[in-house]
């Protein structure tokens, strides 16, 4: 069964998807193990899912927040990539 997904305002407005359109459904396919279906759903929770938890567990203190790893993820360096992921795959999936 799947979860009540919420609609996606920018695909609603423009009809073109949005990076994370998808990406709830692909978490809850994730969470159930369905690896597959996740990547279908939105693949680009692959590439940002890993950097999301740690960037929790750095906020929750889990990874200590003065460590060289929080500082990383923290850094613009590290923000400015994420953008450009995010804005890339953005023109991708609606291109091809």
């Amino acid at each position: 069964m799947e979860p009540l997904a919420l609609r996606c305002i920018v695909k609603a407005v423009t009809g073109y998807d949005c990076p994370f359109c998808g990406f709830q459904r692909s978490m809850y396919a994730l969470f159930q193990g369905e690896f597959k279906e996740a990547f279908l759903y939105n693949p680009y929770i692959y590439i940002l899912s890993p950097y999301i938890v740690l960037l929790l567990l750095c906020a929750i203190g889990i990874i200590p927040q003065d460590s060289k790893l929080c500082r990383a993820l923290y850094s613009r360096t590290s923000i400015v990539i994420a953008a450009v992921l995010t804005v890339s795959w953005w023109i991708i999936r609606n291109v091809i």
